[in-house]
């Protein structure tokens, strides 16, 4: 008899709501020690990048209005601003009104320092 065991879910999801976007624990784990965030667009691949800034990047390098500060639980983590929504939905339309949320698959790019949210690949609810 053969048996094929099944790993934990390894996968980054970054799911969009109309105020914030939550990370599941695999995408959170990456900014467990992040003072604040920096998030932006790559609108030819519809990629949304989310970078991790340590104090010191963040205080030295970035005006006080470019940072967006993320909460990290136990179980997800959350970068919250209806403007932030409302700047992404800009670009790569999210229709709130016919669907609550958004499930996107991410990566981790450890050589950047960001999470990397792929908007044209869109999981199931």
């Amino acid at each position: 008899m053969e048996i094929q065991w099944f790993s934990k879910n390894l996968d980054g999801v970054a799911t969009i709501y109309e105020t914030n976007i939550t990370l599941n624990t695999v995408a959170a784990e990456n900014f467990k020690n992040s003072y604040s965030t920096i998030v932006g667009i790559n609108q030819k691949d519809s990629i949304l990048f989310i970078k991790s800034l340590n104090k010191e990047e963040a205080v030295n390098n970035y005006d006080e209005n470019d940072l967006h500060p993320i909460a990290i639980k136990p179980s997800y983590g959350r970068i919250s601003g209806k403007n932030l929504i409302k700047n992404i939905c800009q670009i790569f339309p999210l229709d709130f009104t016919k669907q609550n949320s958004f499930k996107f698959r991410s990566e981790w790019d450890q050589a950047n320092k960001y999470l990397k949210i792929y908007l044209k690949e869109e999981l199931s609810q």
